[in-house]
């Protein structure tokens, strides 16, 4: 994927790109505040080798991080909230259970387990929704047909990168804030006691706001609203073939 996929791509820039930028974003306003803007020829030869290369490697970390904090997720919440809603054994209404087995079945010509077969084998049964997930996934990347899908997609990435950054993020704004107190105090860049003021409160609370905003419990929430769009695609499907 090149620079320009990654910034028009609509997931890599809203949940990949953007938790990248949060990130970074306290360094970026004490530069820009505090350090003079390169004029130079060398200067802006080097600005545009790193806007160049910026997007695509600080996508690719998060998007590392975002995976394996996702991995970690999976094994606390016992799955995907979506395998969740496919399962004999989880709290959704058995006949919603059923019609999703069966259109699983019509569309993507993949046999679930009835009941009795998921509590003989949970193990294999789960194997089995995670891979009527996974193809249902891929029949669902259009954003044209299912928009509703790619949105909570985009919502669930968001969050759970974020999520993933979130350590970093705080290390980030409390550095940033002891930057800005040291050069002040010893004198090495010219910030007047309002500037110092504003970067220590922004560094405080963006710190704060990583803490309390970006919590495991809503990644859960945004990947339940996910998986249960993710599955509701099924009958979509299933009135896109009826009209055929």
């Amino acid at each position: 994927m090149d620079v320009f996929q990654q910034l028009t791509d609509d997931y890599n820039r809203r949940a990949r790109l953007v938790p990248a930028i949060l990130v970074v974003l306290p360094i970026a306003i004490l530069a820009v505040l505090a350090v003079p803007v390169l004029v130079t020829l060398w200067g802006k030869v080097a600005a545009l080798l790193i806007a160049a290369g910026l997007p695509f490697v600080a996508s690719q970390v998060v998007r590392d991080r975002g995976q394996r904090v996702q991995q970690r997720l999976y094994q606390d919440w016992q799955g995907g909230p979506a395998e969740d809603l496919l399962r004999w054994r989880s709290a959704e209404p058995r006949p919603a259970v059923a019609r999703r087995h069966s259109l699983v079945t019509k569309h993507l010509g993949i046999e679930l387990p009835d009941a009795a077969g998921e509590a003989a084998q949970p193990g294999e049964a789960d194997d089995a929704y995670r891979t009527a997930v996974t193809a249902l996934r891929e029949r669902t990347r259009d954003a044209k047909m299912f928009p509703l899908v790619v949105e909570e997609n985009i919502a669930y990435g968001f969050r759970r990168n974020t999520y993933a950054c979130r350590i970093p993020a705080i290390v980030v704004c409390a550095l940033m804030a002891l930057v800005t107190l040291l050069v002040a105090a010893t004198g090495l860049l010219p910030l007047g006691w309002k500037q110092q003021a504003g970067l220590v409160t922004f560094d405080v609370v963006a710190a704060a706001g990583w803490a309390l905003w970006c919590t495991a419990d809503a990644v859960h929430r945004a990947a339940q609203g996910y998986g249960r769009q993710l599955v509701a695609a099924l009958e979509i499907l299933d009135s896109d073939r009826q009209q055929a």
